[in-house]
């Protein structure tokens, strides 16, 4: 039973860790079986009892229903895998300003219809989510607020921005984006959602709602 981990370990040593099965790498992070089950058939009874994609969502209390898995081994577990789904996922972004937002809205300078887009954030103005919510022909995108925060609440989003295009090259707003602003802005207090700012995106230059004080 113990020679197992070494042979392993030079396998890793001369492959790399891109070469080795599931099973070879859950093998590894146990370490150790029991006096009843070699290592390497505990790894494969974990991998088939808990799918790997599911595995950072089961709590520790079920992973160690399994015989042969204690806290030690189930928590080590646990760990390797959030390791790796952390590397996985693309770096958290976080927006505190006008300049930040636009960052994510450069293709809104180009486009020859006006397209409505909304950036949802969480309650550390991390950015969730970035979607179009309309598209509107060269006067005015129309907006209904119940569009716009659908999915805030399904995100759930703690906060939002709106942006949209002004294909003319003027950014300065039009009675009916500050009306709709001020619907939105209603209708977001009453369930919550923060309406940090509604941005207007020309070819070369821009308009923020919040810097102009008219989301107050």
């Amino acid at each position: 039973m113990a020679k197992q981990k070494p042979r392993l370990r030079e396998k890793l040593k001369a492959m790399g860790l891109s070469n080795l099965t599931d099973q070879e790498l859950c093998t590894l992070i146990l370490g150790s079986g029991t006096k009843r089950c070699h290592v390497k058939t505990l790894a494969k009874k974990f991998l088939q009892k808990f799918p790997l994609q599911n595995l950072h969502q089961t709590p520790v209390k079920e992973l160690t229903q399994l015989a042969g898995i204690g806290t030690a081994k189930a928590t080590k577990l646990l760990a390797g895998v959030e390791l790796g789904r952390r590397n996985a996922l693309p770096p958290i972004q976080k927006i505190l300003s006008p300049n930040q937002a636009l960052t994510h809205l450069q293709d809104l300078r180009d486009k020859t219809k006006e397209h409505t887009v909304c950036l949802y954030l969480n309650a550390r103005s991390e950015l969730l989510k970035i979607e179009t919510v309309a598209i509107g022909g060269l006067n005015y995108s129309l907006m209904e607020p119940k569009e716009i925060l659908s999915s805030a609440l399904t995100l759930p989003a703690a906060a939002f921005i709106l942006a949209h295009n002004h294909p003319s090259g003027n950014a300065n707003p039009s009675d009916a984006d500050k009306d709709s602003s001020q619907k939105l802005l209603k209708v977001s207090e009453q369930l919550g959602i923060r309406f940090l700012d509604h941005l207007i995106i020309a070819k070369q230059t821009h308009f923020s709602f919040q810097e102009a004080g008219l989301l107050s």
